[in-house]
């Protein structure tokens, strides 16, 4: 069967593609402000300040692109098995070594975490960005969720 592809097409582009664009770009930005002495610029701001600003809203919005998608990988599913990639390495796990699964609501997007009974090779859980294929493919093949929903213990 041919692999279906449940995660977001944006996940690339959030996870690599952005940081990667904003790094260069911006950092670029900075570095040059770091470097220039800024003797011309007046009030608001004095040129350690302006430095200091630049230099913060560099790093605040490196750090939420880490922390927001950072963990973010590629998920596909079969019906017998489910593929994870960080767009380096892929791995095949099973239906039956996922504990339990969770989705949250993230305002834009949903997250939804795949926990696993043993630590696998990204861990002891898997997290990527849904996309409206994961409900499709699921309800498509009911045998799956049944498979996902037995691995779970009782609460």
């Amino acid at each position: 069967m041919k692999v279906q592809t449940v995660s977001s097409r944006w996940t690339f582009l959030l996870k690599l593609a952005f940081p990667l664009l904003w790094l260069i770009v911006m950092g670029g930005i900075t570095v040059l402000v770091l470097i220039s002495p800024l003797d011309s610029i007046k009030e608001p701001f004095s040129p350690m300040a302006a430095k200091s600003l630049v230099g913060s809203f560099f790093f605040l919005i490196l750090a939420l692109f880490y922390f927001l998608f950072g963990s973010a990988k590629w998920v596909g599913m079969t019906d017998t098995h489910l593929y994870v990639s960080n767009f380096f390495k892929n791995f095949k796990y099973t239906y039956e070594s996922i504990a339990s699964f969770e989705e949250t609501n993230m305002l834009l997007f949903t997250k939804v975490t795949l926990h696993f009974h043993q630590p696998g090779k990204f861990g002891k859980s898997v997290s990527f960005i849904r996309s409206h294929y994961w409900k499709y493919f699921l309800e498509k093949y009911p045998q799956v969720l049944e498979l996902i929903k037995a691995g779970q213990l009782p609460s």
